[in-house]
């Protein structure tokens, strides 16, 4: 799911990937090559989908700091 747009057709994506047998949430900066097809950076984050819930909690509590 792209979640954001930059320049030069490079976005932001938010998928769920697999490596060897633990399942992420990645956050990632993607590419456009010369071939016209989406490839992914090292820009990113691989999160174990067992730590989301750890991770919804602490930006629940900085966003509305953040805000103010």
């Amino acid at each position: 799911m792209t979640v954001h747009e930059k320049a030069r057709g490079e976005t932001i994506n938010v998928y769920i990937g697999e490596y060897r047998g633990t399942k992420y949430l990645h956050i990632r900066e993607w590419y456009v090559d010369k071939d016209q097809e989406e490839k992914p950076t090292k820009k990113g984050v691989a999160i174990p989908l067992e730590k989301i819930e750890a991770l919804r909690d602490a930006i629940e509590r900085l966003v509305p700091n953040a805000e103010k």
